[in-house]
């Protein structure tokens, strides 16, 4: 079965700027392009993401890696009464509201995020996961 894969601007910082998981994050990446998984992420997380690669690298390789980034994840956004609805969540982070209703309107398998706290929100609707914790389960 082909999961419905959410990922988080985090998951995608730590991949392309190769932090400490990103040997599972690239096993991920491999599965969505051998057709056995499909990914998603919002065009604010590639905002996010362009940001903080143009940090660290130039702008030629910061599209270089963002477009090899699109050729493998689909980019969604949620309608703005989603937004609305995220908003006036009881949620202390935005940012991770924004991303979770996105997730559960476009009706996710999972969310994979590196952010110990939101990991805690995990519900039976949505799993919000580690890269680790999907491939050591789902891989």
């Amino acid at each position: 079965m082909a999961y419905k894969i959410y990922f988080d601007v985090n998951v995608i910082l730590d991949y392309t700027l190769q932090r400490s998981n990103f040997n599972d994050i690239e096993i991920i990446f491999n599965n969505i392009e051998n057709g056995l998984h499909r990914g998603y992420l919002t065009s604010a997380t590639l905002h996010t993401v362009s940001y903080f690669l143009s940090k660290e690298y130039k702008q030629k390789k910061v599209k270089e890696i963002l477009l090899g980034i699109l050729s493998t994840i689909t980019v969604i956004d949620a309608p703005q009464e989603i937004l609305n609805t995220a908003l006036q969540a009881n949620f202390n982070d935005i940012e991770d509201a924004l991303q979770l209703y996105t997730a559960l309107h476009y009706k996710m398998d999972f969310f994979l995020t590196s952010d110990k706290k939101l990991i805690l929100e995990n519900t039976r609707v949505l799993p919000i996961l580690s890269a680790t914790e999907f491939v050591g389960t789902y891989c």
